[in-house]
């Protein structure tokens, strides 16, 4: 055989091996046993679930989760349309005055709570250049805002609150128009603690007199509704946007750079969402407790609107997942068809991490991180997964990580620093704390704030007004260092800023300060990448191997003609 047939045999059979190697799926290796997941629903609860299916990237699981609203995802779930949803609220036994009826499940379910959190007043609001971050408003004001009654910056409500006249500029109210289990959160506060406007905001928009919560958050004059929390955090955030505000999870606060108002509470504090403020509210939260009900876990937080401890953030709930079960629950009495022990063992395995050791990022993303009482719920519920993985002992649940509890010690809850008092409610806006006490800030003068908890934190100014002292917190150990001058000075500072609620990193120079919000990338597992890469490993294959045959077909024609 001629050396040139030779090469050409050889190129035939590594062409064919090449190829082969395409059809060939390239996987993980620690992701035997493990198979993708798509769940889709609560965009309240849609940053913490997506960064912890990054977390458990690398160990091969895979998690595909959309925020398309709560409502979305539980109706996908009653048609066997995803393996799992995320919702901020149980199904609907109670029509919606805006959407839907009610909700009969087809497939058995549980309800895991995943994380705590607050529904935040975000805004753009600036003022002679300069952007507004330490807005506070009180109940009436903000139903005021929502419901149309308010419509105006300069409204005298608005400055009696917030401690000084804002400028005559109208106010853009932001809603949401898909079905959103933070429009209901909002809804159901509106609907309790001020049943009057809400009854007859509702039936002057389209709905009926005596007006339940909604997840469809009904438009208005002068109002803008936007399709998921991504959505309206964007818009929020353009400088077109300037007099605008709405509602959502303080993790898009975060996100966006956004400034959260302060709501005040029972106690008569301006409050932020932070997690220890949110975890003090949820002691508040019914929750029920009688493992054999299909509302297991699910919360009351008629409680949580009226609590009187002065660290409370209002309008605190949790969210949660609805999963597969074994028995019980849906009307066929069966899992959803489409669910396998495959599956079960995967989610088992992610759920385990979430209830856990995910939780100690929760603060971090804008959440407060989960109860002892609701992750021993939760992994009760996991018992019920078919296919699931073993789960933690729920005596005293070693090896859990969770952050807020051990020793039978809830540190959140116990370390929860008190607000400061130029917090409190006559307090004037510019305020510093002299002797304990909220006194008004002098001009000309400086100071310096620090605080300490289970963070820490320092922050310095000089020149303009002057500086003061108030408590440390441990989620916002800023907090002490409000009364910063407006120029001059130097320091770090780390933690939270107590007006706008966003992250301080570190800085110098002016108080200034520096966050940087980096969002963590897996590469692993993901199967476009890895398509790509065998492709381009065949392209190399080929383009080594083909090089010599023809290069020696070349010679050989040479030589022929030669």
């Amino acid at each position: 055989m001629s050396p040139l047939r030779l090469r050409l045999r050889l190129f035939i059979a590594a062409f064919a091996a090449a190829l082969a190697l395409c059809a060939v799926p390239v996987a993980p290796a620690s992701a035997t046993g493990y198979v993708p997941l798509d769940g889709d629903g609560s965009s309240w609860a849609e940053p913490a679930i997506q960064q912890w299916a990054r977390d458990m990237a690398p160990d091969g699981i895979q998690i595909n989760y959309t925020g398309d609203g709560s409502a979305q995802g539980r109706e996908k779930y009653i048609e066997d349309q995803n393996d799992f949803a995320g919702s901020d609220i149980a199904f609907l036994t109670q029509g919606d005055p805006f959407g839907a009826g009610l909700e009969v499940p087809t497939w058995n379910y549980s309800y895991i709570p995943i994380v705590a959190g607050g529904t935040t007043f975000i805004y753009n609001l600036t003022v002679g250049g300069q952007k507004v971050k330490n807005l506070r408003l009180s109940g009436p004001t903000i139903a005021g805002i929502f419901t149309g009654a308010i419509t105006n910056w300069d409204d005298p409500k608005i400055t009696h609150d917030y401690g000084t006249q804002l400028p005559n500029q109208p106010i853009t109210v932001v809603t949401r128009s898909d079905g959103s289990g933070a429009s209901y959160m909002f809804t159901r506060w509106l609907s309790k603690e001020y049943p009057s406007l809400w009854d007859s905001f509702c039936s002057a928009h389209g709905g009926p007199s005596s007006c339940g919560p909604t997840e469809f958050y009904p438009g208005f004059a002068n109002s803008v509704q936007k399709d998921g929390s991504d959505q309206m955090a964007s818009f929020l955030s353009s400088p077109i946007s300037n007099g605008a505000i709405g509602y959502d999870e303080y993790a898009y606060a975060l996100d966006y750079g956004l400034p959260a108002v302060k709501m005040l509470n029972a106690a008569g504090y301006y409050t932020l969402p932070t997690p220890s403020n949110v975890a003090i509210a949820l002691q508040a939260a019914v929750i029920d407790e009688n493992p054999n009900d299909v509302d297991f876990l699910m919360q009351d937080l008629d409680n949580v609107y009226t609590y009187n401890d002065p660290r409370a953030y209002p309008l605190s709930s949790y969210s949660y997942l609805v999963i597969p079960r074994d028995v019980g629950g849906g009307k066929n009495n069966a899992p959803p068809p489409s669910w396998n022990t495959a599956k079960g063992a995967t989610l088992g395995t992610w759920l385990n991490y979430v209830l856990c050791g995910a939780q100690q990022s929760a603060g971090n993303l804008g959440y407060s991180p989960l109860p002892k009482n609701l992750v021993v719920g939760g992994f009760e519920q996991v018992d019920h997964l078919p296919g699931h993985v073993a789960t933690p002992d729920l005596t005293d649940l070693n090896n859990c990580n969770n952050p807020t509890y051990s020793n039978g010690v809830n540190h959140l809850i116990a370390n929860a620093p008190n607000p400061s008092p130029c917090d409190y409610y006559t307090a004037p806006l510019d305020c510093t704390v002299a002797d304990g006490k909220a006194v008004p800030t002098s001009t000309g003068g400086s100071g310096s704030g620090s605080g300490s908890g289970s963070g820490s934190g320092s922050g310095s100014g000089s020149g303009g007004t002057s500086g003061g002292s108030g408590n440390g917190d441990a989620a916002n150990p800023a907090a002490a260092g409000t009364g910063g001058g407006t120029s001059g000075g130097t320091g770090t500072s780390t933690g939270v800023d107590p007006n706008t609620g966003q992250p301080i990193g570190t800085g110098s120079g002016s108080g200034s300060t520096q966050s940087i919000a980096a969002e963590p990338m897996d590469v692993a597992g993901r199967a476009n990448e890895e398509s790509l890469l065998a492709a381009l490993t065949v392209v190399e294959i080929l383009a080594a191997l083909s090089a010599p045959v023809l290069v020696g077909a070349w010679v050989q024609r040479r030589r022929k003609r030669g």
